[in-house]
């Protein structure tokens, strides 16, 4: 298995990896969207025999500024528990970091994401159209994240 940044070559594949992923056709279109609108900032595919077997996408949030949003992580059916989301987080996260980003949110299982540094606890206090239970974020600037307007505003392909 390989991780590296997507290429435009991937952009074609990259919606049928989602939507094997999600078993729907909504985050393959989410996915779309976002890339058409310019709104991803990180993103990376994972191959294998350059296949795509995997696929991790950052997008830029409307509001508060320097932070995004994780959304969608896909892995394809046959893949999945084998490590590769795991790998996406790690690798994407820290180029997230490495790139001056304040924080990222996610909506999923805190418990899963909670592993990687994102908390629902750190999301506490900010207004989401989703659900706040299952809302996280990972902090990478602690200072810049202190002085956040308090609503997450996602861009509208979401």
């Amino acid at each position: 298995m390989f991780i590296r940044p997507v290429t435009a070559r991937d952009h074609a594949k990259i919606p049928q990896l989602v939507e094997a992923a999600f078993a729907r056709h909504d985050e393959g279109l989410l996915v779309e969207e976002l890339r058409r609108h310019g709104d991803i900032e990180v993103e990376y595919v994972a191959t294998d025999r350059n296949e795509l077997v995997g696929h991790i996408a950052f997008s830029r949030l409307i509001s508060p500024p320097l932070c995004l949003a994780l959304a969608p992580l896909s892995v394809h059916p046959d893949r999945q528990k084998t490590g590769i989301g795991s790998t996406l987080i790690r690798i994407a996260s820290e180029a997230v970091e490495e790139a001056g980003w304040a924080a990222a949110f996610v909506l999923g299982n805190p418990a899963y994401y909670g592993r990687f540094g994102y908390d629902v606890e750190m999301a506490q206090g900010f207004d989401t159209p989703y659900p706040s239970e299952f809302t996280a974020a990972r902090v990478f600037d602690e200072t810049a994240f202190r002085s956040l307007p308090r609503e997450l505003v996602y861009p509208a392909a979401f």
